[in-house]
This record gives structure tokens, C-alpha cells and sequence, in this order.
């Protein structure tokens, strides 16, 4: 079901549970990240994302606010989500996850769990968990192709 699928109005008073899917590629719009440690190992800051996944019926824009504190490209990262759908609905989730560099020292794999914060207009009492997985083929900061799986409970 898209992010973008009809759901109850503001009035009513659950969600009607389903699973949410959304795939983007996500592009750094900023980056603030400092390098210490002997040999610069260690890396953390802020990476904001966006992207929009346009393979259903109604776009979903996504931002990505995600923290980092990775040694030679591993480690922890947390942050938020804000997915909006095309009516301006918006559905927050927070994300706690790992990030993992392949043996090249740029690439990495990422996956992380989600909980719902809640949202506005056709989301205001969306409550749930998810999970999210994505890969970045260049070095921190480059483009995350991503899948989000959110199920939302009534």
C-alpha cells in the first residue's frame, strides 16, 4: 500500500492497519560530519537526505535527518523520517540503526528499526514499526537507495 493510499480522516478516531511501502533514493542535501582519531577513523555528524518515491499511485517525498557515529565507516546511526504524501500528510518515524562498510572502505549496508512517531491530516493517529534497509555505492554522503516497511496498527 503507498503512503499516499486513502485512510480515515482526521476525525476518526484509529488508522486502519496496513503495511506501508516506500523506496526512494536518497540524496545528501547537507552534511555536517567531523573526522578524529588516529587516521581520521572516526566520523560522526549529520547527514540530511531527501528523495521521492514515485512508483505508486501518488508521490511520497521523504526527508532524512540521520546522525552517525561510525569507526572506518561502522557503526551506530539514529535520527527522524518525515514521509509526505501528495495531499501534505506527513508521517514521522524514528530510526535506530547500524551502518556496515564493505571491504572497499566506501560502500555500506544499512538497516535500521522504525517506530512511529505519530503524523498530520490523513495520519494523525498513526501509530507503529517498521524497518528500513538501504545501500550507498560512494563514500559518506552519497546517494542511499532505501526501502522503508512501516506497519501501522488500528
Amino acid at each position: 500500500v503507498a503512503l499516499g493510499a486513502p485512510v480515515p480522516t482526521a476525525a476518526a478516531a484509529t488508522i486502519t492497519p496496513r503495511t506501508v511501502r516506500v523506496a526512494a533514493a536518497l540524496e545528501s542535501q547537507q552534511r555536517i560530519l567531523h573526522q578524529v582519531a588516529p587516521k581520521n577513523s572516526r566520523t560522526y555528524g549529520l547527514n540530511v537526505l531527501v528523495g521521492t518515491d514515485s512508483s505508486g499511485a501518488s508521490p511520497v517525498q521523504v526527508e532524512m535527518i540521520g546522525n552517525v557515529v561510525y569507526t572506518e565507516g561502522n557503526g551506530p546511526f539514529f535520527g527522524t523520517i518525515t514521509f509526505t504524501a501528495a495531499d501534505g500528510s506527513t508521517l514521522g518515524v524514528r530510526m535506530d540503526g547500524k551502518a556496515r562498510a564493505l571491504p572497499n572502505g566506501t560502500d555500506a549496508k544499512f538497516s535500521a528499526k522504525l517506530v512511529v512517531l505519530g503524523g498530520t491530516g490523513e495520519w494523525l493517529r498513526a501509530r507503529g514499526r517498521g524497518v528500513f534497509v538501504g545501500t550507498r555505492q560512494a563514500a559518506l554522503g552519497g546517494t542511499v537507495q532505501s526501502r522503508f516497511v512501516i506497519r501501522l496498527k488500528g
